[in-house]
């Protein structure tokens, strides 16, 4: 099922989900988002106590019963890989989570599916609307409304986007949004003109390499991603992973080569012009923990 709105048009802060982490870590789901004790503990409001939840469960750093996630604890934790969010391999995990899980749907729409029925990586606010609103009723959703699609493409934008210095807002607003973690991944930029409606243009930035995308997190992602298979097409990376981290396909080519060179575990064959990425391992989730080991142990 598809899902829109919950953040209540606040886009998620770096320090929201520290914060949550350490509510629920500290006090236990019982005395999650929905306690008194939670304006106080996060230091909002009401709205923003909602969105906080919203963005926990978008990045899968809680479930739907408001309790830590393995992942949360493996990286968020007191003895886990990064704390305090420092690391710029947690933005690709969060990245990825956020596409993949599709608990907030218009990320993974917009970044994967839109984009591959499109011959273009540009888009507007209209395009994108209309696209998911056909979505919506060429798959039989439940109806969800102009209003709700435009502010929820306003908060992806948010989180992606770093507003200028020259845009009007008052210090404290340019503050928090410079705080937003994805922005600094660079994955979506505005263009300088306008569409003939004269709303504004973006672009994905794909690119052939992204140079802190590593092979450990790209690995591990790609672990998650496909959890029940040995043999994975090459189709379907560029149309998860790929798509999810803006990869050109010789980027995506790129990210396998790097990965099958340093993790024999990883196999990548061409046979009859049909290529695929072979994963020759028992224990994926012991492979997992051992290539974001190497990756926070070399950063």
């Amino acid at each position: 099922m598809l899902r829109f709105s919950g953040h209540d048009t606040f886009h998620c802060k770096e320090q929201w989900l520290l914060k949550g982490f350490q509510k629920i870590d500290n006090q236990g789901y019982k005395a999650g988002f929905g306690s008194d004790s939670a304006l106080v503990d996060l230091g909002v409001g009401k709205n923003m106590v909602r969105a906080i939840s919203h963005w926990m469960k978008s990045f899968d750093i809680i479930n739907e019963e408001n309790i830590l996630t393995p992942f949360a604890k493996d990286v968020f934790g007191a003895n886990g890989f990064d704390p305090y969010l420092e690391n710029q391999g947690t933005l690709w995990l969060l990245q990825y989570k956020l596409c993949s899980k599709n608990y907030a749907s218009i990320y993974g729409l917009l970044f994967c599916d839109y984009f591959l029925e499109k011959a273009t990586l540009e888009f507007s606010e209209g395009k994108i609307v209309s696209y998911i609103t056909r979505k919506l009723q060429e798959t039989n959703e439940r109806i969800v409304t102009e209003t709700t699609l435009v502010a929820d493409l306003k908060v992806l934008l948010k989180t992606y986007i770093t507003p200028k210095r020259g845009d009007k807002m008052n210090e404290k607003t340019l503050e928090d949004d410079f705080s937003a973690p994805l922005q600094s991944l660079n994955l979506i930029i505005p263009l300088e003109r306008r569409a003939e409606t004269n709303e504004k243009i973006y672009q994905i930035n794909r690119k052939d390499i992204q140079r802190d995308l590593s092979v450990e997190i790209f690995g591990f992602c790609l672990l998650i991603e496909f959890q029940e298979g040995d043999v994975i097409n090459l189709d379907r990376l560029k149309g998860t992973l790929g798509a999810f981290f803006c990869l050109t396909n010789e980027g995506l080519l790129d990210a396998i080569q790097g990965l099958t060179e340093a993790y024999s575990e990883f196999v990548f064959k061409e046979d009859g012009g049909i290529r695929q990425l072979q994963i020759k391992v028992e224990n994926k989730i012991e492979l997992g923990k051992k290539l974001l080991t190497t990756h926070y142990e070399r950063k």
